[in-house]
This record gives structure tokens, C-alpha cells and sequence, in this order.
């Protein structure tokens, strides 16, 4: 008897991917938050994180927004 061949698929790298990838832990609520929002708007969740470090970089830079030291 011989085995069936197994056919192992190779994940194909996304195209779209760019950048240093990093790990973020969030809460459970804000992970629900933010799968919720991901799908009602159709839009990946690093998109949307992506997004936000930008938004809040931009007014930290022009003084819109104050962070307290060590946190």
C-alpha cells in the first residue's frame, strides 16, 4: 500500500506588507474594541494602529498632545 501525498501549502508573503514589525499587547476589552471596528469598517486592525501611532506621533510633534514622562 502506498501513503497519499500530502501537498503542504507554502504561505505566499503579503505584498502589501512594509516596515518593522512589532508586538503590541492590548486588554481584552481593547481587543475587542478594535476587532469590532476592524471588521465594521472592513480594514485590517494594523491599518488601524498603523493609523493611530501616526495620528498621535503628528500631534505630539506639534504640541497638541503631552505625554507624561515614564510612562
Amino acid at each position: 500500500m502506498t501513503q497519499p501525498t500530502v501537498h503542504r501549502r507554502t504561505p505566499r508573503p503579503k505584498s502589501n506588507r512594509s516596515g518593522v514589525p512589532i508586538t503590541v499587547y492590548l486588554d481584552e476589552s481593547l481587543n475587542n474594541r478594535l476587532n469590532a471596528t476592524s471588521k465594521e469598517r472592513h480594514v485590517g486592525k494594523s491599518s488601524i494602529i498603523r493609523l493611530a501611532v501616526e495620528r498621535l506621533l503628528t500631534q505630539l510633534d506639534s504640541g497638541q498632545l503631552e505625554l507624561p514622562l515614564g510612562i
